[in-house]
């Protein structure tokens, strides 16, 4: 799997593939992502990981805050991946995701 999509926005496996993005007919990645055990990190182009989508209880979106994780994003985060701000709409495409990464 060398993309991932979540709220509209695209998120390339590694580096090398975001930049390979800049270059593609369907648009460039939004950023990178990186998948582990229990959750995927979304990091923003500048290498800031600014989105954690958990598997754990159920599905949070978390944001990284003075090295801290905190269990809404912020703003920021909103703005930059395209996180819907009715809660109805955040969370079917997160499952999908989830489900999709067997994660």
């Amino acid at each position: 799997m060398d993309t991932i999509n979540l709220y509209g926005q695209t998120y390339a496996k590694n580096d090398k593939a975001l930049v390979d993005t800049l270059f593609n007919a369907n648009g460039t990645a939004n950023g990178t992502f990186k998948l582990y055990k229990n959750r995927i990190e979304l990091t923003h182009t500048s290498g800031e990981v600014i989105a954690i989508v958990r598997a754990i209880d159920g599905v949070a979106i978390s944001t990284k805050s003075n090295g801290r994780y905190m269990f809404s994003t912020s703003s920021k985060a909103d703005s930059l991946f395209s996180i819907p701000s009715d809660y109805s709409a955040k969370i079917p495409p997160v499952w999908e995701l989830l489900k999709s990464c067997n994660v």
